[in-house]
């Protein structure tokens, strides 16, 4: 069926149009059949095998790893500087008890491993490997030459380090080590609580290689959920650190220190060189004191998030004493942990943990009952994420809970962070778009007296001609003309079909002024819809008016024309006004101190419209010549990016 599959994939592809055969298909060829069945054929017996095999060896490993437990007496004492001397003349207070537990910081345990048992398995090898838990402090005492020599291979004294990620070297013996020919005896002291009952058991050197040396599946899935943790991390990480460069916000910090910490905490099978560090006193308390300094930046990342000083004073004043609190709590387990003093540290990593459960309870149920927004939301269903896993991780200890925990609460707030980025970046947005309109309703109260004045001097100068008739015609567009301003007031933009109305009664009214002497047209291309097209209201007024006044009036002889033509092209309207006048340079309009009033207006207003897309209004102006490089009039184009 595989194989079947296969060959009609093939088939498929090299019958395909693409390929340019045409009817004529290789596969159509018996003799071609015949090789593809036999390669994909081989090809599928490789694959199955190769899988059969890589499947069959990690069972072979799981076999190759069997240990031989070994029967073993303990003995708890106080006295930190007992001897083995003294031990072995006090054989008789060990005790056999299964229900041992390495709880106590502060004493000392010595265990008696008995091999009488084992005795003609150990005569069959050379050297052995004991294997157990990882301990803070171990020692094996074993004879030697006619002494009592120890080899330390604890968590913090070990001498030979680990070459896998996943186990524990353990420590090599040998028959004859064993003293009275049948006991090792071993020295452990603990700086935390061991929950876990103690285990001892031993294999040959050639079997403990399967543990150092290779890798089974589960192994490698312990290896690879924290590789595939600890990048996700650092993506993140980097990411959040990136963006607090480049906002100076401190909540990205924070953020991205708390993952940090997260990161440190929990991913062990990184790389040995990273397990000799914690192997380390240094490097233990490294790793102790991250879980504090995650939730110390994971509150101060709230505080900073929710804006708690002015959103939530209260929370914010029992924020501020639990990051306090914290710090002191730091420098109390680094001094209890260096002076020796581990009951008090273990108290104060309880005490950390017990304090921020109530903290988070507390808090959780404030924002939930108090939410003044989405911000407070996503803290909440990020932190009850995050503690459940914590929590789980603290009474099963395992780990993995914790770092599923974490992960889906990174996710919630890089999200949470996003949406915080999009709320700013719209209030920002309104906040320009109102300082926009303000400007925008300050320069047209600019525009609208300029307007005002010229044609209330236009319709003095029909009166003082004592031309009534015009003049009242004059006013009675006038009239017309403003009513249609101040309806239109309130509207920072006017669609351009009420602007090109504007425009005809402003002309009416300019050749009424100059009796007749110019001529005027007016062009809309068929394809621009002016229902559409949204602009300043009288913004193409006064650059009309310069044509006028300052092109056509200077004329003193030929035809006077202007023409208006507003037309679809790409994604803008395109607005030429053109005249044929004396230009520009004959009123030394060129200057920059001799642009009109109007047309700085213009152009401010212009510059001033919003386009969300990133493209920009312009306006262009060109001098026109004739043929013998006299000037000839002034063209202006004027282009504004159509609404989307």
């Amino acid at each position: 069926m595989v194989v079947g599959a296969i060959i009609s994939f093939f088939k498929s592809i090299l019958c395909s149009p693409s390929t340019g055969l045409g009817e004529k298909c290789i596969s159509d060829n018996p003799a071609w059949k015949q090789k593809a069945i036999r390669f994909l054929s081989l090809l599928t017996c490789c694959l199955m095998y190769s899988l059969g095999t890589t499947s069959l060896f990690a069972q072979t490993v799981e076999m190759d790893r069997k240990t031989k437990n070994v029967p073993f007496s303990i003995l708890k004492v106080n006295d930190l500087d007992l001897g083995i001397d003294e031990l072995l003349s006090s054989d008789s207070l060990f005790i056999a008890d299964e229900s041992w537990r390495f709880n106590d910081v502060n004493a000392t345990y010595w265990v008696k491993l008995d091999f009488i048992d084992e005795l003609d398995t150990l005569g069959t090898q050379e050297s052995w490997r004991l294997r157990t838990l990882n301990y803070s402090k171990a020692s094996m005492y074993y004879q030697k030459d006619g002494h009592i020599e120890h080899r330390a291979f604890g968590h913090f004294n070990k001498i030979e380090k680990n070459k896998s990620l996943v186990h524990l070297q353990g420590v090599s013996f040998k028959k004859q080590y064993l003293i009275d020919q049948r006991y090792l005896y071993l020295k452990v002291e603990v700086v935390e609580p061991y929950s876990r009952a103690p285990r001892f058991e031993y294999l040959s050197e050639k079997a403990n290689r399967f543990y150092t040396d290779y890798y089974t599946d589960n192994d490698l899935n312990k290896v690879i959920m924290d590789h595939v943790y600890l990048g996700a991390c650092l993506i993140f990480f980097l990411t959040f650190l990136i963006i607090f460069s480049y906002t100076k916000k401190a909540e990205f910090l924070c953020y991205a220190l708390y993952i940090f910490f997260s990161a440190f905490f929990l991913v062990r099978f990184f790389f040995p060189e990273y397990q000799s560090f914690i192997g380390s006193l240094f490097g233990y308390w490294s790793v102790v004191v991250s879980q504090i300094l995650i939730n110390f930046f994971y509150v101060l990342f709230a505080m900073y998030y929710l804006n708690t000083k002015k959103t939530y004073p209260k929370l914010h004043m029992a924020m501020q004493a639990i990051v306090v609190l914290l710090l002191l709590l730091i420098l109390l387990y680094t001094y209890s942990f260096y002076s020796g003093e581990y009951t008090i540290s273990n108290v104060t990593l309880n005490l950390q943990r017990l304090l921020m459960t109530l903290f988070g309870i507390f808090s959780m149920s404030y924002l939930l009952f108090k939410a003044k927004d989405r911000l407070a939301i996503f803290i909440v269903t990020g932190s009850f994420i995050y503690m459940t896993g914590a929590l789980l991780y603290m009474f099963t200890v395992r780990k993995y809970y914790m770092i599923i925990g974490s992960t889906l609460e990174i996710i919630i707030f890089s999200l949470a962070l996003a949406y915080k980025i999009k709320q700013e970046y719209e209030a920002k947005l309104i906040l320009q778009q109102e300082v926009s309109m303000k400007e925008t309703n300050t320069l047209r109260a600019q525009m609208n007296p300029h307007f005002i004045f010229n044609s209330l001097n236009s319709i003095q100068h029909l009166i003082l001609k004592d031309d009534k008739l015009s003049a009242l015609k004059y006013l009675s567009k006038f009239g017309k003309i403003v009513r249609n301003v101040l309806e239109s007031s309130h509207e920072v933009l006017v669609t351009l079909t009420e602007e090109i109305e504007l425009l005809r009664s402003y002309l009416e009214l300019e050749s009424l002024r100059f009796d007749n002497s110019f001529e005027y047209t007016i062009h809309i291309d068929e394809e621009l819809d002016t229902d559409q097209v949204e602009i300043p209201l009288m913004l193409i007024q006064p650059l009309v008016e310069n044509a006028i006044i300052h092109g056509l009036a200077g004329k003193k002889e030929g035809n006077r024309t202007l023409s208006l033509r507003f037309e679809k092209k790409d994604d803008f309207c395109v607005i030429e006004i053109e005249d044929n006048g004396i230009g520009r340079h004959a009123t030394g309009a060129t200057k920059t101190h001799g642009k009109s009033r109007g047309m700085q207006i213009t152009e401010k207003r212009l510059n001033m419209l919003h386009m969300p897309n990133g493209k920009k209004n312009t306006m262009e102006i060109i001098d026109k010549y004739d043929s013998e490089s006299h000037p000839s009039g002034t063209k202006i184009i004027i282009r504004i990016v159509s609404n989307p």
